[in-house]
Formats: C-alpha cells, sequence, structure tokens
C-alpha cells in the first residue's frame, strides 16, 4: 500500500507524524501473506494478532507558546486533532477485523444421550447409548483467504481515511494561522498609522497655539486619531478572537499563543493548470479508491465463495450402557444448495463494484473543481497582489510623502494631509489582506497537488 501524500505533512513539516502511525513488524505480516497465498491452505495454521498501541504520546493540552511558526501551528493541530486519533484507531479496528477474517472455525464438542428415561427395557439409563464426538467444518472455496483479503483492502482504505483526516486538520490549521498573522499585521499598519496622527495632532496643536490654524484643524485630527484607535481596538479583538480560534484546534477553548511568527512571502509565477492537474492523483481522497475498488471487488469473490457448500466432518466414540461396549461414529455433513445459493448478496456486491466507478469518477470530479478554484483564485490573487506592490503602494506613498511636505511648508490644508494619511493605510490594509488571500489558496492549492507549506516563511 503506497502513501504519497504524506510528503505534505511528514516531509513538508518535522516531526508532525503521530506516534504508533507507522506499521510496526508482525508476527506475520498480513499484505505478505496475502500477496503470497494462491488458496486458503497456504495460509498459516496460527492467525497473527495485531499489537496494541497508541494513536499519539502527545496527552492534554499543548504548552503555552510565545510565538508559532506555520508549521508548529500544524503539528500542534494534528498531533492535538481528535478525529485524527479517531482515524487512526479506526485503522486499529480494522487491522482487528483483519486479524478476526485469518481464523477459522472453530471445531465442535458434543455430547449425545440417547434412549434413556423410556419405558420397559429402555426405563432408566440401563440402555442408554452415549455418544461423545468432535465435529469440524471445512470451508470450501477458498472463503478463508477470500475474508483476509477483503479485509486486508478494507484496512488500506480505512488508511487513506487518516491521511484524508490528516490534511483536513493541516488544512484547517493554516486557516486559522494565515487568520492570526493578518490580524497582527494589520494591527502593524495601524499602530503606524496612529503614530502617524499623532504627530500631526501635535502638529496642529502648534499650529492652532501660534495662531497658524483654526482649533477646528485639531479637531479633525482627533477625530482621525480616535477612529485610527477605535480601528486598532477591534483589529485586536479580531486578533485574540483568531489566537482563540487555532488554540480550539489544539484542544483548548483559550488562547495558547502570543503571535504568530512570519510574513507572507510573494508569489512567484503561477503554473499552468495542465502541468499540476496530474498530481491530484495522490490526493487522499481519490487514492483511496484503487484500494476501494479492489475491496469491493475482494467482497464480491467472498460473496461468491459463501455459495459453495461447506464440509462439516466428525469422529466420536458411543459407549452402549446394556453391555458397557463401545464403537467409533464418523460423520460427514454438508448442505444442499436447494434455495438459498447467497444470490441477493451475490448481486449487492455486484451493483456496489459498478457504484464504486461512477463513485471514484465523482471524488476525481469533485477533487478538480476543487483544483480548479483554487488555480484560478490564486491567479486572481496573485494579480490582485501584483498591481498593489507595484502600483498602488508605490503611489500611495509617493502621495502622502509629497502631500506631508506640501503641507508642512504650508502649500496644503490639513483635510490633504488626513485624507493621503487615510489612503496610505487603506492600501496598506489591502495589501495585507491580499497576501493573506494569496497564502490562504496557495496552501489551499499546495495540499491538492501534495506540495509543501512554503508560502509563509
Amino acid at each position: 500500500m503506497q502513501r504519497t501524500l504524506p510528503l505534505i505533512i511528514c516531509a513538508g513539516l518535522a516531526g508532525s507524524t503521530l506516534a504508533g502511525c507507522t506499521a510496526e513488524p508482525l508476527t506475520i505480516e498480513p499484505a505478505a501473506v496475502v500477496e503470497a497465498s494462491a488458496t486458503d491452505r497456504d495460509l498459516p495454521r496460527r492467525p497473527w494478532v495485531p499489537p496494541a498501541r497508541q494513536a499519539s504520546p502527545d496527552a492534554g493540552l499543548p504548552p503555552y507558546i510565545d510565538t508559532v511558526s506555520l508549521r508548529e501551528a500544524v503539528d500542534r493541530a494534528i498531533r492535538h486533532s481528535p478525529a485524527v486519533k479517531a482515524a487512526f484507531y479506526e485503522i486499529e479496528a480494522k487491522r482487528g477485523e483483519e486479524a478476526q477474517a485469518s481464523y477459522r472455525s472453530n471445531p465442535e464438542l458434543s455430547l449425545d444421550i440417547e434412549n434413556f428415561a423410556g419405558s420397559g427395557v429402555h426405563r432408566g439409563f440401563d440402555s442408554a447409548e452415549e455418544t461423545l464426538s468432535l465435529s469440524q467444518t471445512i470451508e470450501l472455496g477458498d472463503k478463508r483467504l477470500m475474508r483476509l483479503k477483503a479485509a486486508h483492502l478494507d484496512t488500506s482504505a480505512t488508511a487513506w481515511d487518516f491521511e484524508a483526516a490528516r490534511v483536513s486538520a493541516a488544512m484547517r490549521a493554516s486557516d486559522a494561522f494565515v487568520d492570526v498573522l493578518m490580524s497582527q499585521m494589520r494591527i502593524d499598519v495601524l499602530e503606524r498609522f496612529i503614530s502617524v496622527t499623532d504627530k500631526t495632532l501635535k502638529a496642529v496643536d502648534a499650529q492652532v497655539a501660534g495662531g497658524a490654524a483654526v482649533p477646528v484643524d485639531r479637531d479633525r485630527a482627533r477625530i482621525s486619531v480616535a477612529k485610527a484607535e477605535a480601528a486598532l481596538e477591534t483589529e485586536k479583538a479580531r486578533h485574540a478572537a483568531a489566537r482563540r480560534a487555532l488554540s480550539v484546534l489544539w484542544g483548548s477553548d483559550k488562547p495558547l499563543l502570543g503571535r504568530a511568527s512570519g510574513k507572507f512571502v510573494a508569489i512567484g509565477t503561477v503554473p499552468t493548470l495542465d502541468s499540476i492537474k496530474m498530481h491530484i492523483e495522490s490526493h487522499p481522497s481519490l487514492a483511496r479508491w484503487s484500494d476501494e475498488l479492489a475491496r469491493r471487488a475482494a467482497v464480491l469473490d467472498v460473496e461468491r465463495s459463501k455459495s459453495i457448500p461447506d464440509l462439516t466432518v466428525g469422529l466420536g466414540v458411543r459407549r452402549f450402557s446394556d453391555d458397557d461396549t463401545g464403537a467409533l461414529v464418523a460423520s460427514v455433513s454438508m448442505p444442499l444448495k436447494v434455495f438459498d445459493g447467497n444470490q441477493g448478496a451475490i448481486a449487492a456486491a455486484e451493483s456496489r463494484v459498478a457504484k464504486a466507478d461512477y463513485e471514484a469518477a465523482a471524488a476525481r470530479s469533485e477533487l478538480m473543481s476543487a483544483l480548479v478554484e483554487a488555480h484560478g483564485a490564486l491567479t486572481v490573487s496573485k494579480t490582485q497582489l501584483d498591481v498593489l506592490r507595484s502600483k498602488v503602494m508605490p503611489a500611495a506613498r509617493s502621495a502622502f510623502d509629497r502631500t506631508r511636505t506640501a503641507f508642512e511648508q504650508g502649500k496644503l490644508d490639513l483635510l490633504s494631509l488626513l485624507d493621503s494619511q487615510r489612503s496610505l493605510t487603506e492600501s496598506e490594509l489591502e495589501l495585507v489582506n491580499a497576501e493573506a488571500e494569496a497564502a490562504r489558496w496557495r496552501i489551499k492549492l499546495e495540499m491538492l497537488v501534495g506540495g509543501n507549506l512554503g508560502q509563509v516563511d
């Protein structure tokens, strides 16, 4: 069973795998047994027993951390995700079912007493016949091997669900991390704006005191400062909510971090859709269908094997009470396939095999739709980001610098200065939002194609 997707989390994020998620050596490796067996007579007499394992040594809540990187945020989310641990234990449950599928049926020990408590010579137990026998059902049609193949493929398909749970946890943590980083970057922008408006207010106060400006100009500057402070408090509340949302993914409803470390990096050339769409085959929601298709075919083989009657053989000892003698008793039995040939279960399994092709196609279509959406959104975000960085921001900074110089020289009024300050701040906030949006879509795109989470350093 090949695993290609974990490079997103395991190779891309150091130390993010759950303890115990790597297969441990067993006394009998089921995959090797299934592949090497042509008939159930090739299977070992003693079935393997899966060892008990724990999903993760990480119990309780992670400690508070002052600054957290993207990798640490995702790593914590995966380690403390109930969904990931539940998916891991489902694999363990399937391993138990796989072991159960390899068991032979138990022999039966029976004791029969005949010809007692009757009348005449059969009164009491004087003429009773006692038979102690041991019987064993012999499964025909390689039922045991068919069961084991189906159970093994069921375990393989469930392992892909575990990978999907890890990707989902990583995706949610990445989104939450981007929100934290975006809000604190917006806070930095607003704090710089407040610092600039404070300086403007002091300059206006000096002008009013010297008679070079009217008191209404001071009121306008104070209004600008008050609005900026209100926006800052709002953004701080949003930052606290974002930190709490990220901490919830770590298992806590209280913030377990102070700040997000890193910055949004520039996005290079967005690859064409044709060049990346083949990589979605490694995504667990799609990769699982290779195992699922094989599992359903194996289940069909199981149902077909059930139509073959089993043979039950027995051997026992019979004791005759009237003369205290004994004799051997042998039996052979087989059910007659007159009414039940397991036709309904076979038809159902055949329908599910046919259904699997369409479900796999639907999964591929849904994944391709998500890929097209992410690719298109990233392309749009990059275009917007490039315009903001190359045209809008330089123009906004230049306009503010020129307006401030002109204001200091008395060539422009306060309203022009406040307007240029507000325009620059709004452009910076728009840039932060665009950077966060681009990073968010790049994360999703890279997870869909199995890339690295390298868009936030």
